[in-house]
């Protein structure tokens, strides 16, 4: 338990350096948590086991991925019409803006490898594989779940950005419910790494 709470207070400290201060590159700093994260979570207990890396697995962590681009090419849609009927957002645009300024000045190849590994594979080996896997051993699937799509999503509110926040909270509930779905790491940890090049690089929804 002290080591789970340690690598979540580690993990919010982490972010806040990362999307606020920012004393290094968002990229390389990403990379860093995601590998430092990542460590701690293996060490922590196995997170999937070889046979479950199988087409099966990989085909369907490839629709989820696919299906997640969906929901927010049709959420971005949403929030552009409330956005400019009824004013929820009003900065939107700014704020997805902020979001993309990150990919400014660094190889677009570059960004997409490294979101695909270590960062995608990273972030969730740590928040579905050690965290919510942790809190489900203790107190069940429906709790385990809700206090991790909490924490995912706490991480980004420092940020004050509404649309990041957002995202992570969505992001959390699909992934989070994705894994109580399969019970299985590899098509939820594939999701990831294939849906954050295609969202960010590939094809950006803005």
């Amino acid at each position: 338990m002290k080591t789970v709470i340690a690598s979540i207070i580690i993990a919010f400290i982490l972010w806040y350096l990362t999307f606020i201060t920012k004393p290094f590159n968002f990229w390389l700093m990403m990379t860093f948590n995601t590998l430092f994260l990542g460590t701690i979570s293996f060490r922590g207990g196995q997170i999937f086991r070889r046979d479950e890396w199988n087409i099966r697995n990989i085909i369907i962590g490839v629709g989820a991925a696919i299906l997640l681009y969906g929901i927010f090419f049709v959420g971005n849609h949403i929030l552009v019409w409330a956005s400019d009927s009824i004013g929820i957002i009003p900065k939107r645009a700014e704020n997805l803006d902020s979001i993309y300024a990150n990919s400014e000045a660094v190889s677009p190849a570059l960004i997409a490898m490294l979101l695909f590994f270590p960062i995608g594979f990273g972030e969730e080996v740590f928040w579905r594989g050690f965290i919510q896997r942790f809190f489900q051993q203790k107190w069940g699937r429906l709790l385990a779940f809700t206090i991790t799509v909490l924490l995912y999503t706490g991480v980004h509110v420092p940020t004050a950005n509404p649309v990041l926040i957002l995202a992570a909270f969505v992001c959390g509930i699909f992934w989070g419910g994705f894994y109580c779905l399969t019970k299985s790491m590899v098509p939820v940890i594939i999701s990831h790494m294939v849906w954050d090049p295609f969202i960010f690089i590939i094809f950006p929804v803005k």
